[in-house]
């Protein structure tokens, strides 16, 4: 029987994981490579980039390593959690977001070879929602860890 954490962090993961793709699909059959629609002018808009390398188009051509590091990622966050049945809820979002953004990078790279991108904040590379869970979900993580050293309380 799966542990509550375990279904949280698959409930987010899956959220994400799903918006990812409902997005893409909307923009890659909207718009063209490139266009670029405002939506809070200058500072915010939809932008379609083809993006084979990393998040904000770091390392471009590097998929077979991407989809590595997905992977090991993915195997990571199943392990920990069948070690960690019982997480405080900081954990449980964090590597939600972690699962749900590793698995809709990974899924349009073994899928299409590469990634869309279309979030565009001004002076910013484009970037996309798998990619946002994916900071947010490892800033999490630093700040759990970092809390609970700071108040003597490590522990993985």
């Amino acid at each position: 029987m799966m542990s509550k954490s375990a279904w949280g962090i698959g409930i987010i993961g899956v959220l994400i994981f799903v918006s990812d793709l409902i997005i893409q699909s909307r923009i890659s059959r909207t718009m063209i490579p490139g266009q670029s629609i405002p939506v809070v002018s200058p500072l915010l808009s939809l932008t379609y980039v083809l993006n084979n390398g990393a998040a904000f188009s770091l390392l471009r051509g590097g998929t077979p390593l991407f989809i590595l590091v997905a992977l090991a990622l993915l195997i990571g966050i199943a392990i920990y959690t069948v070690r960690h049945p019982h997480m405080p809820r900081v954990m449980v979002v964090a590597l939600g977001l972690l699962a749900g953004g590793s698995a809709g990078n990974l899924w349009d790279r073994i899928i299409w070879g590469r990634v869309v991108d279309y979030i565009h904040i001004i002076d910013w590379p484009v970037f996309n929602l798998a990619d946002s869970a994916i900071v947010v979900g490892m800033t999490l993580l630093v700040y759990h860890y970092w809390r609970q050293e700071k108040n003597g309380q490590f522990s993985s």
